[in-house]
């Protein structure tokens, strides 16, 4: 079935509502007991195509437009009552239209008005109570009731589709501020010490300093790919060298501009997100201790604490006035998300404390 909407150009049945006809054929029960000859036999056929015509016409009807086959078969069915009680049946197809296409206050209203009409031909045409007014009345409420059931039933998978709809929307804009922050991360600096050698080395070369402009190509072209190799892992979720690998590589980079590192504690097995936001908040701490730090010891643990994984990295540069930039600021929203959070301390050296919840420990 399609939405009823009064701006949707759908049908109010789905495409198999033709099968319901089979029920329509009480309309026939009558001629068992009641007697129908020639001119009033073809009439009564005559009547029953009409209704199927109608019926079939209804089907098609976007809801907006559902009123006129309603109008049409309460018509038909209140003329009809007066030559055969087997008109009974077709209040139940009007029911269930009434039921289906419009809200409860108009479905209500609509349902009470044609059960007043019904008891009214029931007293008007005197026909016994099982042949037209039990038939006529149970069909009129119970299928209504079906088809307002089978609407809200409808409303409700059409809101569920939408709200998975938006969640996705939101995920892939979530995905893109991940991205965008990730991008910011490994290139930012990259990129600005590209910049600064290229034009150290122009400046060289200017001066024919070729020995000395050839050491900053070198360190460019160092450079380049080691943000190509970042870049890449970023890409496919650090699923190469993981974080054991990506830790032992900022060691060996802090060891390499003179640093004393110390690493403490075993290194978890995260779960993928919380691997890769770990990854690059440590590759961002460790591109800051290079770049700001004036000390020359560094220490990295690892270690649980209740029900949090807590990673702290902390030197010995001494650190008047802490503000955190764009780098940092990505950390916090990356751990935001994932429920974790980042706390820093300037007391005696340069300390942060990541911590992330225990659920993302891989399994």
């Amino acid at each position: 079935m399609h939405k009823p909407s009064n701006d949707c150009g759908g049908s109010v049945y789905s495409a198999k509502s033709w099968v319901w006809l089979f029920f329509s054929l009480y309309y026939f029960v009558p001629l068992y007991y009641m007697p129908f000859e020639g001119l009033q036999l073809l009439i009564l056929i005559g009547v029953y195509c009409v209704f199927v015509g109608l019926y079939l016409w209804a089907i098609t009807l976007s809801a907006a437009q559902v009123w006129k086959a309603i109008l049409a078969l309460s018509l038909l069915s209140i003329t009809t009552t007066a030559y055969t009680p087997g008109a009974s049946t077709f209040f139940s197809y009007v029911g269930f239209l009434i039921g289906f296409s419009y809200r409860t206050k108009i479905w209500l209203n609509l349902l009470a008005l044609h059960a007043m009409v019904i008891v009214a031909m029931h007293y008007t045409f005197n026909y016994p109570v099982p042949f037209f007014a039990l038939p006529a009345l149970s069909g009129l409420i119970t299928i209504s009731i079906i088809g307002y059931v089978e609407r809200v039933r409808l409303e409700a998978r059409i809101s569920q589709q939408k709200s998975h709809e938006e969640i996705e929307q939101l995920a892939v804009i979530a995905e893109r501020e991940r991205i965008a922050r990730d991008l910011h991360d490994i290139l930012g600096h990259t990129l600005s010490s590209i910049a600064l050698k290229a034009e150290l080395a122009e400046k060289l070369l200017a001066q024919d300093k070729q020995d000395r402009a050839r050491e900053q190509v070198s360190e460019l072209h160092q450079i380049a790919r080691n943000t190509l190799s970042l870049v890449r892992q970023t890409v496919s979720g650090y699923k190469h060298r993981g974080l054991s690998g990506e830790v032992m590589e900022l060691c060996e980079k802090l060891r390499q501009n003179g640093f004393v590192v110390e690493l403490m504690g075993e290194i978890p097995q995260l779960s993928a997100r919380a691997e890769t936001a770990l990854i690059l908040a440590l590759t961002e701490l460790t591109t800051n201790v290079l770049r700001h730090s004036n000390g020359n010891h560094c220490q990295i643990e690892f270690r649980h604490s209740c029900d949090k994984i807590v990673v702290s990295m902390r030197d010995n540069g001494r650190v008047s006035a802490l503000t955190p930039g764009n780098g940092l600021q990505g950390i916090q929203e990356r751990l935001n998300g994932l429920a974790g959070d980042m706390q820093s301390s300037i007391h005696k050296g340069c300390e942060f404390v990541i911590s992330l919840p225990r659920r993302e420990l891989h399994q």
